[in-house]
């Protein structure tokens, strides 16, 4: 009986164990200059980079669109300034992955005016045109 409790006792111990040193894959809530400085976003480029400005046209959010060979990544991310107030800080707050689109079909991220209030910002699937003007917007 001793050796059965032993054994039960070991292989809960040594489970868990293997659980707490499973690496976190996740990139939110690192901080970073420029994007590449990430190691997993090296293989990315930039499509599009927007701002988001708080109160008294302060820098306070952004929305950074990249892509590689399989996907679109859109980071969500907060903007702070370094201690002498020169740098851009990014944190990354949460991430959406898009499968590469077919080709006539684009992602946008735009800023939607509500009432003279244009501080909602939309990330949209659409068709792509000729025009300035988006005719389709496939999904939201």
């Amino acid at each position: 009986m001793k050796k059965l409790l032993f054994i039960l006792t070991s292989l809960v111990l040594f489970s868990c164990g293997n659980k707490a040193n499973k690496k976190n894959h996740s990139i939110i809530g690192m901080e970073f200059q420029k994007f590449y400085e990430i190691e997993r976003l090296s293989d990315y480029s930039k499509i599009s980079d927007t701002t988001v400005y708080g109160n008294n046209s302060e820098l306070k959010h952004g929305i950074l669109h990249l892509r590689d060979k399989k996907n679109n990544l859109i980071i969500l991310k907060s903007i702070t300034l370094d201690s002498k107030n020169e740098n851009r800080i990014y944190k990354i707050l949460d991430t959406l992955i898009i499968p590469n689109l077919n080709k006539p079909e684009l992602i946008t991220i735009g800023y939607c005016q509500i009432n003279e209030d244009s501080d909602k910002n939309l990330i949209a699937i659409v068709d792509k045109t000729d025009s300035l003007k988006i005719q389709n917007i496939r999904k939201i």
